[in-house]
């Protein structure tokens, strides 16, 4: 983990994106549309519809909301935007953070998205690799997956969050 020094006001941003779970999720709901044989009396029968209906709802969630994690770090704390709604959104002032370290998600230690346990704390990430981990100022713990967290960290230190 290297050592940065960034200007004080500085703000990083950074999108993550898992194209693989988009493309695996789309595709496990394939099979729901082959099931959904059109009747040759009416296509609107509800044994047609409602897989599509499954299926259509399924993609747009999932482009919508878990497609991809942007990340804004600097003088006022860490903002993080699910999907192309930017919802869920979840902000951490400089003064609510306690300290901030680099750290790695790994596919053994996390389920992707947005994942709580009672050991590890809160985790927003959608793929392996380098992420920040956050210790708040009420003991809570929050690790967001970012592509440089070497680079956030020293931004949060910049502005004031001691490193952990």
């Amino acid at each position: 983990m290297t050592e940065r020094t960034v200007a004080p006001g500085t703000v990083v941003t950074g999108r993550v994106t898992n194209w693989p779970l988009i493309w695996l999720t789309t595709a496990l709901v394939v099979p729901l549309l082959l099931m959904a044989e059109p009747s040759r009396a009416d296509w609107r029968q509800p044994a047609f519809l409602a897989p599509v209906a499954v299926v259509v709802l399924t993609v747009v969630v999932n482009v919508l909301t878990l497609s991809s994690v942007r990340t804004t770090a600097g003088p006022r704390g860490v903002t993080v935007h699910f999907g192309v709604l930017g919802r869920p959104r979840f902000h951490y002032p400089v003064e609510s953070i306690r300290t901030v370290e680099e750290t790695r998600v790994t596919s053994s230690q996390w389920a992707w998205g947005l994942t709580w346990s009672p050991r590890r704390g809160l985790a927003l990430a959608l793929r392996t690799g380098p992420a920040i981990r956050l210790v708040l100022t009420n003991g809570r713990a929050v690790t967001i997956g970012v592509p440089d967290a070497a680079q956030t960290v020293a931004v949060l230190a910049a502005a004031g969050c001691p490193k952990g």
